[in-house]
């Protein structure tokens, strides 16, 4: 395999990464070169190479406004919400053996202006008001990952992969609010937990065009202030055009050498159902929490000859269900650059 069409980008699926507006992210990692953005593809490094990107992720909910959090809390449920979601994840991933992948991807996030709906009783009097939590930023949790290609053929251009990992609790789980009060693990940077990871992914390629598909799932376990997040799932499908050619053509002449100096462009559209359990605290579920969307994400990616990559998604909800602790979402942009050595 050409290096150029073989950098890593660990992504959260959704990549990366959990509902998008979810405070912690789906853990989880990918091998991806001249392909999808947000779906994992089911290629692995060359024995022996190794690589490193980073990834960042801005995400805009539709927030909720100070009167929609007043009233929620007037309804007994304690919503939240945020200017923005930043989150900026630096990856490294190595070739331990032909066919399979081992990498690490260490996150840092940014939840901006956090605000919560507060409901209260003092002196007979009930009162609904909002608490600024201010803006809650450090290290999150270190998710290992392995991808092994469990089915292949070189020929016809498929190959089936099997994922697995687990999501380590690096993160701090101590960040307190302006007053000086412990914030909820949600809103922590970590979550306190161990979550093991698994799933699959498939890729097919015919010539210019190629198809990928990817499950990852997250099984979150109790973590700190006895709070167990939600379960997550990822599924994605991305379908992939490369404007330069394939992989293999023009293999010899002109024409192929002045592609291979100019780098390679690829376009693709990306779509993708996230699903976010509810969460329970001190073992009692909470209703109001958790979400299910269906999401579309168009997006561009340029593979240099000098062995490092970029790409850029967009993504827009094209359906959603999210319960009321937290608002919709609005966009969110993902972009990536990575190289390998």
């Amino acid at each position: 395999m050409h290096r150029a069409f073989a950098l890593p980008f660990v992504t959260a699926a959704a990549l990366c990464s959990a509902p998008a507006l979810a405070d912690h992210p789906i853990a989880g990692g990918s091998v991806s070169g001249s392909g999808p953005v947000v779906t994992i593809a089911a290629d692995t490094l060359p024995a022996g190479m190794l690589a490193g990107g980073l990834q960042v992720s801005v995400v805009r909910p539709d927030a909720y406004s100070d009167a929609e959090l007043i009233s929620l809390a007037g309804q007994h449920v304690h919503a939240h919400t945020t200017d923005y979601n930043l989150e900026a994840a630096a990856s490294l991933a190595y070739g331990l053996a032909e066919h399979f992948t081992i990498s690490a991807r260490l996150p840092f996030v940014r939840r901006d202006d956090l605000r919560e709906g507060h409901h209260s009783h003092a002196g007979g009097a009930v009162s609904n008001t909002v608490e600024e939590l201010g803006s809650v930023s450090g290290i999150g949790d270190l998710s290992l990952m392995a991808e092994w290609i469990a089915a292949h053929n070189h020929e016809r251009g498929w190959f089936v992969s099997l994922l697995g990992g687990l999501k380590v609790p690096t993160g701090s789980t101590s960040e307190t609010s302006p007053d000086g009060e412990r914030l909820e693990t949600e809103h922590q940077p970590g979550t306190g937990s161990w979550d093991p990871l698994f799933g699959l992914a498939a890729s097919k390629s015919w010539g210019t065009i190629s198809l990928h598909g990817s499950g990852l799932y997250q099984l979150s376990t109790e973590g700190a202030q006895d709070t167990e997040l939600g379960d997550k799932l990822h599924l994605n499908t991305a379908l992939v055009y490369n404007l330069t050619g394939g992989e293999h053509a023009h293999a010899e002449g002109a024409e192929h050498h002045d592609r291979e100096e100019a780098g390679a462009w690829a376009l693709m559209l990306e779509t993708g159902y996230e699903w976010e359990g509810r969460q329970q605290i001190a073992g009692v579920l909470e209703d109001d929490s958790g979400s299910k969307e269906l999401w579309v994400s168009p997006g561009v990616r340029f593979t240099s000859p000098h062995g490092w990559s970029a790409g850029l998604s967009a993504g827009l909800p094209l359906w959603q269900h999210v319960r009321p602790s937290h608002p919709d979402n609005g966009f969110r942009v993902i972009a990536q650059v990575g190289t390998s050595f």
